[in-house]
């Protein structure tokens, strides 16, 4: 009869679709047969659900794509009794590197803790940056993040990231990084007690003032990189400089204080 339609043996494919965290609305999926001739296109509801009706039981090929995703491409057998529905999880292609350094050396930072966090804080990707201070986080499924990074000696630093779909991004964090400078002071090879230090930075100006214990000894903290200069408050200023990166710093006096 023309125009008949046999529709006993048509089988109906469903499924959905989402990344890791969520569901994928709006996502286009087309189907092929093996041959790779298209057979039917669907676009998934606001739940990444999707439904392909009228097709026969057989061999095709269901592509889907969303931009800021990675594409997939699934094989799929259809049978003449209706199948588990399809499940796809797309990978996001937004990604985001850059370079650990510090503020004042401009030296990068390795093993500094590189952590993105989402729109609701919570915590997305994270890494640890490589000797050279690069990093580098993958598969960001989120319209933007907060990117932190820590590490020991520094102050946290954190930036706001907005990610456009399926691009990289490309983000320098800066972190003030700390040091301390402790030492000995003495005088005819005993100890100095309560004597008052001034430390300078390269630039002359003073940053920090320290007394010694009965033991003579003095520590400054969470000092910037850099080179300084060490002096004693007396009548008779005595000082020593003090080597960047120098984390120990004796003095040992001459004359009267």
């Amino acid at each position: 009869m023309t125009g008949y339609r046999d529709t006993t043996a048509e089988v109906t494919l469903t499924g959905r679709v989402g990344s890791a965290r969520r569901p994928l609305p709006g996502v286009t999926l087309t189907l092929t047969d093996r041959i790779g001739a298209q057979v039917s296109r669907a676009r998934t509801g606001d739940d990444g659900g999707f439904a392909f009706t009228g097709l026969v039981p057989g061999h095709y090929v269901l592509i889907v794509s969303k931009a800021g995703f990675q594409p997939s491409a699934t094989a799929i057998t259809l049978g003449a009794e209706p199948g588990t529905p399809t499940e796809v999880t797309l990978e996001p292609a937004t990604s985001v590197h850059g370079l650990v350094r510090d503020r004042h050396s401009g030296q990068p930072i390795a093993t500094a803790a590189v952590t993105a966090v989402g729109p609701s804080g919570e915590v997305i990707a994270s890494t640890v940056s490589d000797p050279d201070g690069s990093y580098r986080i993958t598969g960001l499924d989120a319209p933007e993040i907060t990117l932190v990074a820590a590490a020991p000696g520094a102050d946290p630093a954190a930036a706001v990231v907005p990610l456009g779909g399926g691009r990289a991004h490309e983000v320098d964090l800066v972190l003030d990084t700390h040091s301390t400078l402790a030492g000995t002071i003495t005088a005819g090879g005993r100890p100095v007690a309560g004597l008052a230090l001034e430390l300078r930075d390269a630039a002359g100006h003073a940053v920090a003032k320290a007394v010694t214990g009965p033991d003579g000894r003095y520590t400054f903290e969470r000092l910037t990189a850099g080179e300084y200069t060490l002096t004693t408050l007396t009548s008779g200023p005595q000082v020593t400089a003090v080597a960047a990166k120098a984390t120990t710093a004796d003095l040992a006096l001459n004359g009267p204080l």
